[in-house]
Formats: structure tokens, C-alpha cells, sequence
């Protein structure tokens, strides 16, 4: 099917009642009003396993509406740390329409479509850069001979142009799930990426446990919303808010706040 993330069956399923949270999702709001306005905002949501990054995420893309913003989402995978630009790749073949099935010249002329529409001389310089980043043949002969560390800028460089210039038609959200995950190069380009962004109405979104290091924290423009698990109360309440009708019997409460800890996931 179409659904690959856990958030995404969460939805299909249908969500409990969003609770608690009070302070994350204004913050989480505040970051994407300076980030619409131009000024390039950079945010970590943090959290263990369970605690409702994804879900936080979406409450916020939910109160936007959706004519005003673009969305660009990029996963990365627990054996993915040696998938080179894995979720990049998927941010890039997002944008693009690029389905699994799609045969080489159909996603060449999707690439191709894309890019004059952005525009025509960006379009003519990262053809070629595209076409390698996709695995692809490529059509230009000067570009197959750069070495490869040439090749890696220009692929840094184009992505980069890509996403401002997506952002200069509507504000842009790029969101990388599970980056405690990522790979080596994936995370070089975005250190990269988040040293050009500030300037451009983009807000770049990490989701990642706590475990995770990372150098961006001394940047103006980062910010960092950390999620805890529930306390007592908004636990009662998404328990009552799962049950949807009645009250929940005392001792089946008890039973699950103590397994569950405060974790809305478990």
C-alpha cells in the first residue's frame, strides 16, 4: 500500500484525541511563523521512542492550512545507516513524483519537467546532477568525467538550490524522521544545507531520540523542543480519550498508566 510509516497507519486507523503538549506545539508554531516569514528556521523535536515526535509534527501541519506551506519528508531507516543519501532520496523523488515502478526516460522527464518549470537555466546545470543522484544514465559527457569529489558539491549545491527555490514559491517544511538513524553523507549535507537556509523561508524539522549528537546547537536559529513522556494527568486523559465512551474502571487505569509509563505509544 501507499502507507510506510507508522504515523501513517496511525492515521489510517484513525488518531486518539491529541493530548497534553501544552507548550510544545505553540513553540513548535512559533518556529514556523519566523521560518514563513524568511527568516530560515532549523528544529530538533526530541524525544525516546513512542513519546509523539511524528504525532507533534503532524498536529502542527494540521494547523496550517495546507494551500500555504510546501512538504518535503525524508525517513531514515534502523538498517539504513549505509544507504548513501537514503533519506534525501526520499525527499528528492518526493518532489519529483518519482514511483517505484517508474521506467528510466519516465523519470528523466519527470526530473526535466520539474526543474524548467523552477527554472530554465537551473534546470539545464542540475539535469546531469539529478540523473547520478537518481541512479540513472547520464545524458552529459563533461559531467561523467568530474572526479568524485566534484560530483559530491555539485550535488550538495543542487539539492540546496532546489529546496530555496521551492521555498520562493511557498514556504517550505522539510521534515527527516528518525535521524539518530542517518547516514554519514546524508548528515553531511544537511550540516551543509543548514548553514544556508537562514535566509530563506524554509524550516527544516529533525526528528530524533535523545541519544543523538549533533553540531547545530550553537546556531541562532536551531531550536530544540524536547518531549517527555506524559505525566499523570494527560495520561488519564488519552486513556479516556482511547475508551472514548464512559468511565475508565479505576483499577484498569492504575494497570495501564504503570505499564505505560507515561509513553502515549505503548
Amino acid at each position: 500500500g501507499e502507507i510506510d510509516t507508522r504515523i501513517g497507519a496511525s492515521v489510517a486507523k484513525g488518531l486518539t484525541r491529541f493530548v497534553g503538549r501544552k507548550n510544545s506545539l505553540p513553540a513548535l508554531m512559533e518556529v514556523w511563523e519566523k521560518a514563513r516569514s524568511g527568516s530560515g528556521q532549523v528544529v530538533g523535536i526530541v524525544g525516546e521512542a513512542g513519546v509523539g515526535k511524528s504525532r507533534l509534527l503532524l498536529e502542527m501541519k494540521n494547523r496550517i492550512p495546507s494551500d500555504e506551506f510546501s512538504y518535503l519528508e525524508g525517513q531514515c531507516l534502523q538498517y539504513g545507516e549505509n544507504i548513501i543519501y537514503g533519506p534525501i532520496k526520499d525527499i528528492v523523488k518526493t518532489y519529483f513524483d518519482i514511483e517505484d515502478d517508474d521506467r528510466e526516460f519516465i523519470i528523466k522527464k519527470k526530473v526535466m519537467e520539474k526543474t524548467y518549470a523552477l527554472d530554465d537555466a537551473f534546470s539545464e546545470s542540475s539535469l546531469p546532477v539529478f540523473q547520478d543522484f537518481l541512479s540513472l544514465k547520464v545524458d552529459d559527457e563533461d559531467y561523467v568525467k568530474l572526479e568524485p569529489q566534484q560530483k559530491r558539491e555539485r550535488t550538495f549545491e543542487t539539492i540546496r538550490d532546489l529546496f530555496i527555490r521551492i521555498s520562493q514559491i511557498k514556504p517550505l517544511i522539510i521534515a527527516v524522521e528518525d535521524l539518530h538513524w542517518i547516514d554519514r553523507t546524508s548528515e553531511e549535507f544537511l550540516d551543509y544545507l543548514i548553514e544556508w537556509i537562514a535566509k530563506s523561508p524554509i524550516m527544516l524539522t529533525l526528528l530524533y531520540r535523545t541519544e543523538y549528537r549533533h553540531q547545530w546547537g550553537s546556531k541562532t536559529y536551531y531550536n530544540r523542543i524536547g518531549l517527555d513522556h506524559l505525566g499523570a494527568e494527560s495520561s488519564t486523559e488519552l486513556v479516556k480519550a482511547m475508551l472514548e465512551e464512559g468511565e475508565v474502571a479505576p483499577e484498569l487505569k492504575d494497570l495501564i498508566l504503570e505499564r505505560a509509563a507515561g509513553n502515549p505509544l505503548f
